[in-house]
């Protein structure tokens, strides 16, 4: 019964180790500041919305991307959800790379690499825009070639940070 019993603790340690390293993923995140807020300005509440984008985006990326960008902005009570200061993103590259590249060459140079572009403005309630970024999410590599959506939560992040720091 013990034999049994630490064989099952030890294929679960296992199956969850395997699980975590199968989503994570090597890169990174940046944001490029295009136009800065011209004062400080202070707000409670935010709306994220999406914009036309240029470039084509895969229905559930832009749906994780949206969820993501949501949870960063409203978590730790950070903003609350209104329409003080919106955010309006639209997607200007695209490129999901080759998870299969990144897994086979295991992140040596480029080979693979995913990315995505997010450009925000940010406006107040009377529509001025009160600043401009760009996010850009990029996976290198990873277990398994690492998972796409590592570069999404990055570009997520990236704004919402922004947000907090320069509105809050």
């Amino acid at each position: 019964m013990r034999i049994k019993s630490a064989l099952l603790r030890s294929l679960s340690l296992a199956a969850l180790v395997a699980e975590a390293a199968a989503s994570s993923g090597c890169g990174a995140g940046r944001a490029l500041v295009l136009q800065p807020p011209p004062a400080k300005v202070s707000v409670a509440s935010v709306t994220a919305t999406e914009g036309n984008s240029t470039v084509s985006v895969p229905a559930d990326v832009k749906s994780t991307f949206h969820q993501k960008l949501e949870d960063y902005l409203y978590a730790e009570n950070a903003f609350e959800k209104g329409k003080e200061l919106t955010i309006r993103y639209r997607f200007i590259q695209f490129d999901p790379g080759s998870q299969f590249t990144r897994w086979f060459w295991g992140g040596i140079g480029n080979a693979g690499e995913g990315s995505l572009t997010v450009e925000a403005r940010f406006y107040d309630t009377a529509g001025n825009e009160l600043a401009t970024i760009q996010s850009e999410g990029r996976i290198g590599s990873g277990f398994f070639g690492g998972d796409f959506s590592f570069a999404v939560d990055k570009a997520a992040e990236k704004i919402a940070e922004y947000a907090k720091v320069n509105f809050r």
